[in-house]
């Protein structure tokens, strides 16, 4: 049978020919040589994304961008929704490649035909502007930067927490967030307020405490010290670490003489005793919403226009109540 060759495809000849180098130095590139000048691998990369150049021996590949990775914690935010994505890209039958965010030159490679991004910062924009390459970040909206976004209301999540803790009496609430200048944190650290504020309860600053900002324990026995009876346990790699330090080092009965709400329903959480009131993103919805977007954008021909419109999906998150919350205790 003859097969008809696609004569507007772009060729190797061509990506030579644009990047100003030789057919070996473009062959060697694609062949994932090192031998080559990491600047002119970049610059390979580009043209080959810009023609839309993908190497007839080659599956598509999706790059997982992935940051803050805590290899000590290796149980929390970042790692579920890594191992949902892998599940995600099973059941697209779309195979992946892992991605550490100091490592973005990796997602040049033009066997790469679309990124998702799981970060914590802005580093990822630097991808927007290579062509043909569909980019989505997940739970770090970036929309108003021309970034595709998915991600959950995080503003909610400190609002319904913070409620929740007020709706069983209590009235001296505690805040742990993750890195101070992350999008998330500040947005649940609002919310924390909004609902505070919405009760006549001002926020006491020394009552909140971010993973960049010092020793947990000093924090924890402080907050006790001064009659706080409900915390906000919202620091996705120290959740385990704050629980361990109320219980067995202050040794505090959660929900009883602290209640303590945590974020991410992580399996393990629902074993500890007590069991932990949890936030819940929708992380297996948001990593759907991901491949199924990507999945259409690599259907589409390389040299199509991106869609005029960014996407932007924000999902609601819900909180699981169990026995790590109950009253104050009586003083």
């Amino acid at each position: 049978m003859n097969v008809k060759k696609d004569i507007s495809a772009p060729s190797i000849v061509d990506v030579a020919k644009m990047a100003d180098v030789s057919l070996g130095t473009v062959s060697r590139i694609m062949n994932g040589q090192k031998s080559v000048r990491p600047e002119l691998r970049l610059k390979v990369f580009k043209v080959a994304h810009a023609l839309g150049f993908v190497p007839r021996t080659q599956v598509r590949r999706v790059g997982v961008v992935v940051g803050r990775r805590n290899l000590s914690m290796p149980v929390g935010y970042t790692y579920s929704l890594t191992s949902l994505l892998s599940n995600q890209a099973y059941l697209h039958h779309l195979p992946i490649d892992i991605i550490d965010e100091n490592n973005l030159e990796q997602a040049l490679d033009c066997r790469i035909s679309a990124v998702i991004g799981v970060v914590f910062n802005d580093s990822f924009l630097e991808l927007n502007h290579v062509p043909h390459l569909p980019i989505v970040s997940l739970n770090h909206p970036l929309v108003e930067k021309g970034v595709h976004s998915i991600y959950t209301n995080h503003f909610e999540q400190g609002v319904m927490s913070t409620r929740h803790l007020l709706d069983y009496g209590h009235r001296k609430i505690a805040f742990i967030g993750g890195m101070k200048e992350e999008w998330g944190g500040k947005q649940r650290l609002l919310g924390y307020e909004k609902a505070m504020n919405d009760a006549g309860i001002a926020v006491r600053p020394e009552w909140v405490f971010h993973a960049d900002g010092g020793n947990v324990f000093d924090a924890l026995r402080n907050w006790l010290s001064e009659g706080v009876t409900g915390l906000l346990n919202f620091n996705e790699d120290g959740v385990a670490e704050t629980l361990h330090i109320l219980s067995n080092v202050l040794c505090r009965r959660i929900g009883a003489d602290i209640s303590v709400i945590s974020i991410e329903d992580v399996p393990l959480y629902q074993y500890f005793t007590p069991p932990q009131t949890v936030i819940v993103q929708p992380l297996e919805e948001m990593a759907r919403l991901a491949f199924d977007f990507v999945e259409k954008q690599i259907r589409r021909k390389p040299r199509e226009t991106k869609d005029s419109d960014v996407l932007d999906t924000c999902l609601a998150a819900k909180l699981v109540p169990r026995g790590s919350v109950g009253a104050p205790p009586v003083r």
